[in-house]
C-alpha cells in the first residue's frame, strides 16, 4: 500500500519534538547502555558490545555517513566533506585505530575485532543498509532525520561511556583517546544536524515528514536491534 497523501497533526517542529520524547529514540536510555553507563553491565556483556558495534563504528560502516551528500545542496555537502577532512586528518579520529584502543583497554583482541568486521552481524549489516538506503535513496528531510536520530546522540553517549569505562572498569585514559575525541565535538555534530533539519525537515511537505519521521524511527531500532545483539 503507497500513501498518496496524509493531513498534519502539528507543524515539522512539532512533531520532531514529540519524538524527540519518544524512549525508542533516546538511545542512551536502552537498559544496556543505562546498565553500562552506571557500571552494572557484567565486563563480558560490555565487551560484546564493544565488538558488536565495531563493525558500525569502524570497518565497513565507517563512512556510512558519508552518503548524506547524495541528498543535500552544494554548499552543505562542501561543508560536510570539509568537515569530515578535518577530522580524518586528526589521529584521534581514526575509528578502526581508536576503536581498537578501546578494545584493548578491555581485554578484547584484534582477531575478536577482525572477526567482527569481515562477518558483521546481522544487526550491524541492517543498520548500515538502512542508513545508506535513506541517505543515498529517500528524500533529503529523511537523510536529516535519519542524522537527527542517530548522528547526533553519538556523541554525548561516547563521553559518557568514556565516563563510565574510566570510573567503574578501570580502562586507562588513553584507550578512551577515540570517545573523548568525538565527545568534544558534540557541540559541532548537534549544529550541524540541527542545520540540516532546518533545511529539510521542517520545509518538507506532510508526507516527505511522516516518510522521515518513519526512517528516523526505523534507524532507531536498528541501533537497538544492534546494542541487544543476537540470540
Amino acid at each position: 500500500m503507497r500513501i498518496e497523501s496524509i493531513v498534519a497533526t502539528g507543524t515539522p517542529a512539532e512533531l520532531l519534538a514529540a519524538d524527540a520524547e519518544t524512549p525508542m529514540l533516546r538511545l542512551a536510555e536502552h537498559p544496556i547502555w543505562c546498565d553500562a553507563l552506571a557500571g552494572k553491565l557484567p565486563p563480558a556483556e560490555l565487551r560484546a558490545l564493544i565488538v558488536r558495534l565495531y563493525p558500525v563504528i569502524g570497518g565497513p560502516g565507517r563512512y556510512m555517513t558519508f552518503a548524506k551528500v547524495s541528498q543535500i545542496d552544494r554548499g552543505d555537502g562542501e561543508q560536510l566533506f570539509r568537515d569530515l577532512y578535518e577530522a580524518s586528518h586528526e589521529p584521534r579520529a581514526d575509528a578502526d585505530a581508536g576503536w581498537r584502543r578501546l578494545a584493548r583497554g578491555l581485554g578484547i583482541t584484534d582477531a575478536a575485532l577482525d572477526a567482527a568486521r569481515d562477518t558483521p552481524s546481522p544487526e550491524a549489516e541492517d543498520l548500515i543498509a538502512v542508513y545508506r538506503e535513506h541517505s543515498l535513496k529517500t528524500s533529503p528531510a529523511a537523510a536529516a532525520a535519519v542524522a537527527w536520530a542517530l548522528e547526533r546522540q553519538l556523541p554525548p553517549l561516547w563521553g559518557a561511556l568514556a565516563d563510565a569505562l574510566a570510573r567503574h572498569y578501570g580502562v586507562a585514559a588513553e584507550a578512551l583517546d577515540y570517545l573523548r575525541f568525538q565527545a568534544g565535538r558534540a557541540n559541532a555534530i548537534a549544529d550541524w544536524v540541527q542545520s540540516l533539519v532546518v533545511r529539510y525537515f521542517l520545509t518538507a511537505d506532510p508526507l516527505a515528514v511522516y516518510e522521515a519521521r518513519r526512517a528516523a524511527r526505523e534507524i532507531a531500532w536498528c541501533w537497538t536491534a544492534l546494542t541487544e545483539g543476537g540470540p
